[in-house]
């Protein structure tokens, strides 16, 4: 035993003197980076900040006045690049597109699109790409419609003039929308309100501890992680997602197969929903791949558009002339409560869709994400990158770099997205949905859904609010989330 615990030791300090000799060349890339401190690098400009303050330090580093900067942590390298150049390069880079963190791993999702392996993404994506295409989108208008009539009805408890936080119901609607398209959950079943419930308190759950990790690098190892209270609470809500997943597989397969015996589609809904689509193709994926895909869909689908619809009322609750603005073009296009919701009509809300880009310029759902190189990559002629270094490419602060988007950068304006500014702007300048080939496969299903609740609400209330957008403050921590609550009043609106 007296020579174990010296082994370890020995074991331990020749890994970690290994490894800073392995970082040293990536340590020594010709990048600017700044002071730091020998062995720990520039950890200690990160530790003890708390997750607005990251938000505010990143932006110190990255206003687009240099191309690159250097940072590393340990035997970590990152490289954080500054101009929508830089930007393009790296994300449109197959020698680029690994998903670094493991936080993925812990929580049984690395097998779905968002963290696969790239040999895993390339397979998978080219299969879901088909799941997402405008025909599938367009089957799910009616679910989308639905969902938003059920959160106006739900609203009208609010009618009383006072303040409350619309989140919530922001956040149960899109993943009644979730839920219906990917497992063919009926949003108004009685039966299925209790699920509903179960399903949002475990998904949020895991969304959180993914956060969590990304933003507390320190127990990343998985025996760390572990040892905290957070796995144990976890597990529970991964055991409850993970039984709840078997029983819906056994019961879209059992109704598959009997529309095959019978060769009768009057049981299978009138959309394609997700589920059926990955169980028609048998053999092509396990059922734990089914579970990873299905919940990668769950957590990240309905966090994002709940996030940003989110921010977007309150945008418009505060700024009440562009919300008037809005309302004119849904008068316009939509004339009665009674016009057919379509992709063309949809289309056609054009201001509209400008007001949701600017939500997503100012508070882009996904402020950072991340890649690594996977083998040496030329970033620029002499500048070759090697294997393993991560890079930082924080959107939030692309958005508002006023060497990007002029000294108004920092107000809400959405003829930002007037296609005469567009067309002055280099295209990697707004990437909320990132870029490249390992972009958001959902950002279609995100805007036509968002747009059917906004359109929705907006014919029913009036939206308002005593809070001041100056004085909005956010936090960077998987998704970009608001400090405080995202309070507004409603009234009805009149015919007009």
């Amino acid at each position: 035993m007296g020579l174990i615990l010296p082994l370890l030791g020995f074991i331990a300090l020749f890994t970690f003197i290994y490894a800073l000799i392995d970082a040293y060349p990536k340590i020594k890339l010709d990048i600017p980076s700044p002071p730091s401190i020998p062995i720990i690098g520039h950890l200690h400009k990160v530790i003890g900040l708390n997750t607005e303050d990251q938000l505010k330090l990143a932006q110190e580093y990255a206003s687009g006045q240099v191309k690159l900067m250097k940072f590393w942590f340990f035997n970590i390298m990152a490289i954080a690049p500054g101009t929508p150049e830089m930007f393009q390069r790296i994300l449109n880079a197959e020698e680029c597109m690994e998903k670094p963190f493991i936080a993925y791993r812990l929580l049984a999702l690395n097998n779905g699109l968002l963290a696969s392996r790239f040999h895993r993404w390339q397979r998978d994506r080219k299969f879901f790409n088909n799941s997402f295409k405008m025909s599938t989108l367009q089957s799910f208008l009616p679910i989308f419609n639905e969902a938003a009539e059920r959160i106006c009805d739900d609203m009208r408890v609010n009618l009383n003039g006072e303040s409350f936080n619309i989140s919530p119901a922001i956040f149960k609607c899109s993943l009644k929308m979730i839920c219906s398209t990917s497992l063919g959950m009926r949003i108004n079943d009685a039966e299925n309100a209790e699920t509903f419930d179960k399903i949002y308190h475990a998904v949020n759950y895991v969304i959180e501890s993914i956060a969590s990790l990304q933003n507390k690098p320190v127990i990343y190892p998985e025996t760390l992680y572990l040892l905290t209270p957070r796995f144990w609470k976890h597990l529970k809500s991964a055991l409850y997602l993970k039984n709840f997943h078997h029983r819906i597989i056994n019961e879209r397969r059992n109704i598959l197969e009997k529309t095959d015996e019978n060769k009768n589609e009057e049981e299978l809904p009138s959309y394609d929903i997700f589920i059926d689509q990955i169980l028609k193709n048998k053999g092509l994926f396990t059922d734990r791949e089914i579970w990873e895909h299905i919940l990668t869909i769950l957590a990240a689908g309905y966090e994002t558009s709940a996030t940003c619809l989110s921010h977007c009322m309150l945008f418009l609750a505060i700024f009440e002339e562009i919300q008037q603005k809005v309302v004119d073009e849904i008068n316009e296009i939509f004339p009665t409560s009674d016009t057919e919701i379509t992709l063309e009509n949809l289309g056609k809300l054009q201001y509209m869709e400008r007001v949701i880009k600017e939500t997503l310029r100012i508070a882009p759902v996904g402020p950072v994400v991340f890649r690594e190189t996977r083998k040496p990559f030329e970033i620029e002629p002499g500048l070759v990158i090697p294997k393993g270094v991560v890079f930082i490419l924080h959107i939030y602060c692309l958005h508002r770099a006023k060497r990007w988007w002029g000294e108004r950068a920092e107000e809400f304006d959405p003829d930002n997205f007037l296609p005469e500014r567009v067309a002055e702007r280099h295209p990697a300048t707004f990437i909320p949905f990132s870029f490249g080939k390992r972009n958001c496969i959902g950002y279609r299903y995100a805007m036509l859904s968002m747009k059917t609740i906004l359109l929705r609400m907006l014919q029913r209330y009036k939206f308002s609010t005593h809070l001041k957008y100056k004085e909005l403050r956010f936090k960077s921590t998987l998704t970009l989330q608001l400090i405080g609550e995202h309070l507004v009043k409603i009234e009805e609106r009149k015919s007009e």
